[in-house]
């Protein structure tokens, strides 16, 4: 079998689009309390301390960045199989190395143990039905077969 790659549905896409929308809310839900902070320091110390919001907007402006790149840069899931490998987006082994095939039980997603004992979470849930059965029917052959 030739190397065959399965990529996730729109579906997680449409994740990632609003997992960035909740976090640039929360930015702003953030911004105005720390505005709010700053006014209550500044009226109780009689001083004009901006620099407080500011520090506060910098520090969640960069914990929002830096999660907004962590959703972007981790990609897709995407399986990729061949006749001696199985690759996702968080590992790459052969089968050879799997000892079992775990498949999905109401809601948890399938996954394989390898014979040093690790277990390695399959993300099928993100493709369709029929690269689901696909995948699942491919690895439980070849995992058996190894």
């Amino acid at each position: 079998m030739k190397e065959k790659k399965y990529y996730s549905q729109v579906a997680y896409l449409v994740k990632a689009i609003l997992v960035i929308i909740v976090i640039g809310v929360t930015f702003f839900i953030i911004t105005q309390f720390s505005d709010k902070i700053a006014q209550e320091i500044s009226i109780k110390l009689r001083k004009n301390l901006v620099v407080i919001e500011y520090i506060m907007n910098g520090i969640f402006g960069i914990i929002a960045f830096g999660s907004i790149a962590l959703i972007l840069l981790r990609g897709k899931p995407r399986v990729t199989l061949s006749d001696t490998t199985l690759r996702t987006n968080r590992f790459k082994k052969d089968f050879i190395e799997l000892k079992t095939y775990h498949p999905s039980k109401g809601g948890s997603e399938p996954y394989v143990i390898s014979h040093d004992g690790k277990q390695y979470d399959i993300e099928l849930s993100w493709f369709s039905k029929k690269d689901q059965k696909e995948i699942e029917a491919f690895i439980k052959e070849r995992v058996a077969t190894a």
